[in-house]
């Protein structure tokens, strides 16, 4: 069993009586860990101490050596520990021991500095309000790290500082702003909570990203990343309503271009695309079936024009909440012009499966091979005299069908390459957008920015070294010879 104590380095050096406050934590394993923090002048009174810190616990003194007490005189002053220091040696000793283990084998000292451990920075599993400014998400083994619980009392105000006069007015002024900027995202809560109107958005990419942002706030994880999309989005809400002169004329043109887009590429499959011999019937159902296709959506457009310009005021207005919204919305709103191109992936592919089933079961057929219910498979006849004894009009449709869908195929296989390669290049779209917009409230931009300015120090990155001593700590408890290590925490 042994005991850990956290001190800070200028007091292991101290010269002058002082008061120490922290915590006493005692582990699982049955370890005693004392979290020194902060201190005061000394002030004895008979019994006790009279100075109490207002949110950390007394836990003892560094004295001078001429202080000479007892185990009953410790107790008396509430003391948990106490150091004594001497003009002959430069550093402090430890005499007295309050709260340890049974079996106490050894005590460690380990030395930090105070500002090195204000500006770590912490990854565990999110946090409270003590910790929601510094403190990431995903360091789940550090739950019942010391070196946490010293992070968190040195987030502590000091005692002795008073709060302002006007922090009353400073934090009614703070309320009210959170309120304001909280409104938005309240209001849009409201109404995606709707029973009527969750019917109808919940597999759009703006509610999965409300319900991701929403957990993101909830955890109190990325503080800045939330911060820094409000702000974003605002910009992106002000350049849109300030550079389009007529807002609503924008989707139109983009759902236009699009239309003339399609049209182009409906053009150059006619005839014979890149040197390509397609069947002209086949050719000319597909191109017929597309076109009237793309004018039933071009009049559906026309025909909402005056909604979808009211609507982009809604787009815009979107920014309030955030600029990974607006890119969700995007995303949904290339998911809506670009239906009929998915409409059209999706003919091909289901006419091309079709064939290609067909080709599979006729040319099992051709070769004289039978379906086997019982076995779940074909019966192969390698040997022509065993082969299954078709009839010969059964031979004659199955080739009549096999040599029709064979030479069909290359046609619709053309026109399936095509817009199966127009479905990809709207998935690999919408996929950097959803990239973008996860990676918005995931990257640690508040770490990189310590990083930066050369504040920022992991957790992980730490080491504790050995203090080489002039002569040999120790501490006599009950009767007994203890050894004291000291190591110090570097970064």
């Amino acid at each position: 069993m042994s005991i850990k104590i956290y001190l800070p380095f200028n007091y292991f050096y101290q010269k002058k009586p002082i008061n120490l406050y922290g915590q006493v934590i005692i582990t699982e394993d049955n370890v005693v860990v004392y979290h020194i923090v902060e201190s005061t002048d000394l002030q004895l009174s008979g019994r006790a101490t009279d100075h109490l810190s207002s949110n950390l616990r007394f836990l003892g003194s560094i004295l001078n050596d001429d202080f000479n007490a007892d185990q009953n005189q410790y107790l008396q002053l509430d003391m948990r520990l106490c150091f004594t220091y001497v003009s002959s040696q430069p550093n402090i000793s430890l005499v007295y021991i309050g709260i340890a283990p049974d079996y106490l084998k050894h005590i460690k000292i380990i030395l930090y500095e105070q500002q090195t451990i204000r500006n770590w920075f912490v990854d565990c599993g999110g946090g409270g309000e003590e910790s929601s400014n510094k403190l990431d998400v995903g360091y789940n083994d550090c739950k019942d790290c010391d070196f946490l619980e010293l992070f968190k009392l040195a987030q502590r105000p000091a005692a002795g500082v008073q709060k302002p006069k006007n922090s009353t007015k400073r934090s009614a002024l703070r309320a009210l702003t959170v309120m304001v900027a909280n409104s938005p995202i309240a209001i849009f809560r409201y109404i995606a909570e709707n029973v009527l109107v969750n019917s109808i958005i919940v597999h759009t990419t703006i509610y999965k990203h409300f319900k991701e942002w929403q957990s993101t706030c909830d955890r109190r994880s990325r503080p800045i990343n939330i911060t820094l999309d409000r702000i974003m989005g605002l910009i992106s809400m002000i350049i849109l309503f300030s550079l389009a002169t007529q807002p609503g004329d924008f989707l139109i043109q983009i759902s236009h271009v699009v239309i003339d887009q399609l049209y182009s590429l409906l053009k150059v499959l006619e005839g014979s695309p890149i040197g390509l011999k397609l069947n002209i019937h086949l050719n000319n159902f597909f191109l017929d079936c597309f076109k009237y296709h793309i004018e039933l959506w071009s009049t559906f457009l026309d025909f909402i024009e005056p909604l979808v310009r009211q609507v982009f005021l809604a787009i815009g207005g979107f920014g309030c909440l955030g600029f990974t919204f607006q890119i969700a919305l995007l995303a949904d709103l290339i998911s809506i012009i670009g239906i009929h191109s998915h409409c059209f992936y999706i003919y091909t592919r289901v006419l091309f499966n079709v064939e290609k089933k067909g080709l599979s079961v006729l040319w099992q057929v051709v070769r004289g091979n039978r379906y086997n219910i019982l076995k779940g498979m074909y019966t192969l006849s390698r040997i022509p005299q065993k082969a299954h004894n078709y009839m010969n009009r059964q031979l004659y449709l199955a080739t009549i069908f096999f040599s029709t869908i064979l030479f069909l195929l290359p046609t619709t296989l053309v026109y399936y390459i095509v817009f199966a390669a127009l479905k990809a290049l709207t998935i690999a779209t919408l996929s950097i957008f959803e990239f973008f917009r996860r990676k918005m409230l995931s990257l640690p931009i508040e770490g990189s920015i310590k990083w930066l300015i050369k504040g920022y120090n992991e957790i992980d990155s730490l080491q504790i070294v050995d203090v080489v001593l002039e002569e040999t700590a120790f501490l006599m408890h009950k009767n007994h010879r203890i050894d004291v290590s000291v190591y110090k925490i570097e970064t």
